[in-house]
């Protein structure tokens, strides 16, 4: 026996005229509800309009059968890629793929379907899991050159400053993550130098009766002025070795 479609208040929804109370002229809800004047319709075929070019664009997300997607979910599983891939590579809830996947859920959005459908074998690699070792050698040497937990945590995309990266497995992806932090940042003039060239020039600087405080002054607050001499710390931010270097050329050429 043919059971029949479930009208809205069935489903639990409240029905168009209530709904379209609220709304203005020229909504597209009042059109549903039943009015026909100029600005609903006007409403009304603009919002078809929309979804005619939306479907030219292949960005249409209206109702789909869930059945392609579920026989693509059972083809990647047979290959090795659970729904805890998909899902990161996907941003769909597991509990949602696993309904599709089930059968409970037969209809989806045309958008889900298409996410679904764009996973393969090789994009969902992203994400399968590796040792951590080397990915948290690399942190290791960022943090001894200086740069926090927090930095990097936020530099590798976290909403907060918490470096929150399992000591023992990470994706394939956060590990290539890290490592173009790691290369960007080691290259960059933030990170922490030995400072014995710098030292050095200064030393030179001082020896020309060049005053510590007019170095202090030039080189700013990481430069230290103690018992009349100019102090640094063992290890340094690069761009300060650069500055020490740019004054040390700019004075003595100043002297020569």
């Amino acid at each position: 026996m043919r059971q029949h479609a479930l009208t809205p208040a069935e489903r639990g929804l409240k029905p168009a005229s209530q709904l379209a109370a609220d709304k203005p002229h020229g909504n597209r809800m009042r059109y549903i509800a039943g009015c026909r004047c100029d600005l609903c319709r006007k409403a009304n075929a603009d919002y078809e309009r929309g979804r005619i070019e939306a479907r030219k664009n292949g960005d249409w997300n209206g109702i789909v059968p869930a059945s392609r997607a579920r026989r693509h979910l059972n083809r990647l599983s047979r290959l090795g890629v659970g729904r805890r891939a998909v899902a990161d590579a996907t941003d769909i809830a597991e509990t949602i793929l696993v309904e599709i996947r089930s059968g409970k859920r037969r209809n989806i959005l045309a958008r889900t379907e298409r996410l679904i459908m764009a996973v393969t074998a090789e994009a969902a690699a992203d994400h399968a899991l590796i040792p951590a070792a080397d990915t948290w050698t690399l942190l290791n040497e960022l943090i001894a050159a200086g740069f926090t937990r927090g930095h990097l945590a936020l530099a590798l995309g976290a909403k907060t400053p918490a470096l929150q990266i399992s000591k023992d497995q990470v994706t394939v992806r956060r590990a290539a993550d890290v490592e173009r932090l790691h290369r960007r940042l080691m290259a960059s003039d933030e990170v922490l130098i030995d400072a014995t060239r710098a030292r050095g020039l200064i030393r030179e600087l001082r020896l020309e009766w060049t005053p510590a405080a007019r170095i202090v002054e030039a080189l700013g607050p990481e430069v230290a002025l103690e018992d009349g001499e100019v102090r640094l710390q063992q290890r340094i931010p690069r761009r300060l070795e650069k500055s020490v270097i740019e004054l040390h050329a700019k004075t003595m050429g100043d002297d020569a």
